[in-house]
């Protein structure tokens, strides 16, 4: 008969198997007592971010990931309600190499300003439609993160463009029809729901058509 798994071969394993981070409560879902997160991090085998949520000490052998994405998923982590939105979501979608100087979540207008440390952070107040609408599960190693579709992404940078410019707006929007990344339906069904739909619906018509000019 095999022996039993150590609970410590357990422990770092399934922190393996998720993506190099481990909160207390998948630890115990998986049966692995509390006592075992204390004796890993004790022997430098888990890093403790904070109560309850703990970080492989060495990843090497993880997969590769943008060093963005996993400060925008530990974040997460640490405030399961933030959702990267705006120019962080651009970013992590690929559709711009402006990276903000700091991390942009939406939160619920119900919740705390996030901490901004260790990560610098922008929180902004979503109220209930908008952040629920146009979520997307994006994957960072073996976890998925919670943050918003590219048609949402593009709504929501419009509706902020008083704030933040117009410039990022419509560099996403080029590269999303460019790439095509983008589900028109889609887009100008958040455009109406969220009352931009005849700025949007002009500049993806000017865009189009530049588009069609340069198709050989």
């Amino acid at each position: 008969m095999p022996s039993p798994v150590p609970y410590r071969v357990q422990l770092l394993q399934l922190a393996r198997g998720l993506g190099g981070f481990i909160t207390a409560q998948e630890a115990r879902e998986a049966g692995i007592p509390q006592v075992e997160l204390t004796r890993a991090t004790r022997e430098d085998k888990l890093l403790r971010i904070e109560r309850g949520l703990y970080q492989l000490s060495h990843s090497a052998d993880l997969a590769p990931a943008p060093a963005e994405a996993l400060d925008l998923l530990e974040v997460q982590l640490r405030s399961p309600y933030a959702r990267p939105c705006l120019v962080s979501a651009l970013h992590l979608h690929g559709l711009t190499t402006t990276r903000p100087a700091q991390l942009q979540f939406a939160v619920p207008k119900n919740r705390q300003r996030l901490p901004t440390e260790p990560f610098p952070t922008d929180t902004f107040y979503f109220g209930p439609a908008a952040y629920d609408a146009g979520l997307l599960a994006f994957p960072v190693r073996e976890r998925f993160l919670t943050t918003y579709s590219v048609e949402k992404t593009l709504v929501d940078l419009l509706r902020y463009a008083p704030k933040l410019g117009r410039e990022l707006y419509l560099e996403g929007l080029k590269n999303a029809l460019r790439r095509k990344q983008l589900d028109q339906r889609e887009l100008l069904k958040l455009a109406k729901a969220f009352r931009v739909y005849k700025t949007l619906s002009q500049d993806l018509e000017v865009l189009s058509h530049d588009q069609d000019r340069l198709l050989p």
